[in-house]
């Protein structure tokens, strides 16, 4: 599986990285990043960053719930806003 990053996790993880997993869910695949980008992107109970799982929102798959398979592609940043 392939985690992209942007923003301060990329800071923190770099570009990206390769992880060899199962089928997983989202709240146990952040636990084996280092807390740093653990507490960037969810509170425990939410995500506070974007995350998408193959192009498509984690929040419409089911949140910290959402099932992630070897073969996604992740990409998780921070959320974007203008003025």
């Amino acid at each position: 599986m392939r985690v992209r990053f942007l923003g301060k996790p990329r800071e923190i993880m770099g570009r990206e990285v390769e992880l060899e997993v199962s089928e997983i869910k989202l709240r146990d695949l952040l636990e084996k990043f280092p807390k740093e980008v653990r507490d960037l992107v969810t509170d425990g109970e939410k995500l506070k960053m974007i995350v998408l799982i193959n192009g498509v929102s984690a929040e419409s798959k089911g949140g910290l719930d959402a099932l992630i398979f070897p073969e996604d592609e992740l990409l998780i940043m921070p959320e974007i806003s203008g003025g």
